[in-house]
């Protein structure tokens, strides 16, 4: 008699149970159908999107897939779905949630109200649309965004890739994270395992073979490798990950200092990988960058990230004669804690992106880093920025040899919002300048310039910003013109850099690093008295 009870309760239980999952749809809501399209050709493209219910964020529901993110620096968060046909992605951090329209149109379960508003946001080159509306009961709505291109025929001309994100990743997440680098525009993704003790921000997979494509957009794992002693670096693709990861007590769980980044570079390049340094300097005490540097050993430096781009240090490195590739990443997502609440022009995935003029091709991520190996890059967190010097572009190298050198170049910008500044460095000073007009949203600049010295110039352009932003920028990398072959030594550059060096030198003599014999010690320091000779060439 108890058995059968039992079973009729669990009868009972699973019809009771039927019957609340169907009655989980909201009765008396109304339906609202959201469709984006670009303008320009009319198809659905994929969306990031924001709803308002008066003046405050209102929740869009339901969404099948979410990324709830809580970062603490140990990268363990997880894509969460319903199911396999993913239309909405969400994304919450700091209370705020973030909606990824991964086909380019859902349909949606609201209350009846006057007074709601949609934004949608496609990368920075699309013109961000919105759409005020009412929902009134018993009546479905329709409401469709069209998103007007900045630069139509040039800007399908580049792809942006973001080369610092921590995202666990697994096979089954590639088709979620793919969708939702197109709704952001973002052609490359480079997804970065590291350590804290134990590893973080795992990867399912190194290499060409675990690379996740689709036309267009590529996703390529790659590691950040850090210690105390010299400093965060990043490795960029390789054909598999470079252990241990991370060395030192805070990072790592062994006290020595070994491999240090020389050892690690050249394994990494014989791994295929893009090798380079995290947060310019490394963000730690202690860098072995100039060591690296002059050693040949980095394809990059991460130069733009938290809204924020290092001119003054990168000046001062490509004046003391270092070619130094700068790139964009975001730390995706421990940058969502450097704003109160995201500013929503600014795209969620990529917010600082490295652009590369090339086809995207087979594998989008290779077409990008072979560019950024030829330093053909353009930094941005919004505008397209297009500079050219007598047929050069950015990471070309011109040698002359007789006299003074005229040039002649241009600098072309457009964003959706008024460009204010373009102008043009030779080695750290603006020798070329436009201001806008403060509605103007192309703007281009011509120049002519007379060169006595060896030189690098670059291109860089300031837009309209708004409260809660940080400065919309982009910057371009150094073309380069040698005379009689020699490269750019601005003087106190130099100096700079050989003082900064010499404090390095001191730590690294000091005993302080404990290595695993004798040969290893031997052959860092080795390292460090040649990097001492080299800058005081």
């Amino acid at each position: 008699m108890r058995a059968g009870f039992l079973g009729a309760t669990g009868l009972a239980a699973i019809v009771s149970c039927s019957e609340q999952v169907e009655s989980l749809f909201p009765r008396h809501a109304v339906q609202l159908h959201v469709t984006v399209r670009r303008s320009d050709t009319g198809e659905p493209i994929p969306a990031r999107v924001y709803l308002f219910k008066g003046d405050r964020e209102f929740r869009l529901s339901p969404a099948d897939t979410m990324l709830p993110l809580r970062p603490d620096l140990f990268y363990r968060e997880r894509i969460w779905r319903r199911a396999y046909d993913s239309r909405v992605l969400e994304v919450t951090a700091r209370d705020s949630s973030h909606f990824v329209l991964l086909e380019g149109a859902a349909s949606f379960n609201l209350p009846a109200s006057d007074g709601y508003r949609i934004e949608a946001y496609h990368g920075t080159f699309f013109r961000p649309a919105e759409e005020s509306f009412a929902l009134e009961f018993g009546e479905d709505t329709e409401v469709t965004l069209n998103l007007d291109p900045i630069a139509p025929g040039r800007q399908e001309q580049w792809l942006a890739g973001d080369d610092h994100i921590h995202l666990v990743r697994a096979p089954e997440d590639d088709p979620i994270f793919l969708k939702w680098m197109q709704a952001e525009d973002l052609a490359v993704a480079n997804f970065l395992e590291l350590q804290r003790q134990q590893h973080a921000a795992m990867q399912w997979g190194f290499g060409e073979e675990a690379e996740a494509r689709t036309d267009g957009f590529s996703i390529r794992s790659g590691h950040e490798s850090r210690s105390r002693f010299y400093g965060h670096t990043l490795f960029l693709g390789p054909s598999r990950m470079i252990e241990p990861l991370s060395i030192g007590l805070e990072y790592a769980n062994s006290v020595q200092a070994f491999p240090n980044p020389l050892v690690l570079f050249a394994e990494g390049r014989r791994l295929g990988a893009l090798t380079g340094f995290a947060h310019f300097y490394g963000s730690q005490p202690n860098s072995t960058l100039l060591m690296n540097l002059v050693h040949d050993a980095v394809d990059f430096v991460e130069v733009f990230q938290f809204g924020v781009l290092k001119t003054a240090e990168w000046y001062e490195l490509l004046n003391a004669g270092f070619r130094v590739v700068g790139l964009a990443g975001s730390d995706f997502p421990a940058n969502l804690s450097r704003f109160a609440s995201w500013p929503r022009a600014l795209p969620l995935l990529g917010p600082e992106r490295a652009l590369v003029r090339a086809e995207a091709g087979r594998s989008s991520y290779a077409a990008w880093a072979d560019g950024v190996r030829r330093g053909k890059v353009v930094l941005t967190n919004g505008p397209l920025l297009e500079f050219s010097v007598d047929g050069q572009s950015p990471g070309d190298l011109t040698v002359w040899d007789e006299g003074p050198r005229e040039i002649q170049g241009s600098a072309r910008a457009a964003y959706f919002r008024p460009i204010e500044s373009i102008e043009i460095v030779r080695n750290g000073e603006i020798v070329a300048q436009k201001t806008g007009d403060g509605a103007g949203q192309d703007q281009q600049l011509d120049f002519r310039l007379e060169l006595n010295e060896s030189s690098w110039l670059a291109a860089r352009v300031t837009a309209q910003s708004l409260e809660g932003e940080p400065v919309i920028q982009a910057h371009t990398n150094p073309i380069y013109f040698h005379r009689d072959g020699e490269p750019v030594r601005v003087g106190p550059a130099r100096e700079a850099i050989r003082q900064r060096w010499r404090q390095e030198v001191a730590y690294y003599r000091s005993g302080a690093l404990e290595f695993p014999d004798e040969t290893s010690l031997r052959d860092f320091l080795a390292g460090v008295e040649e990097t001492s000779r080299a800058l005081e060439h």
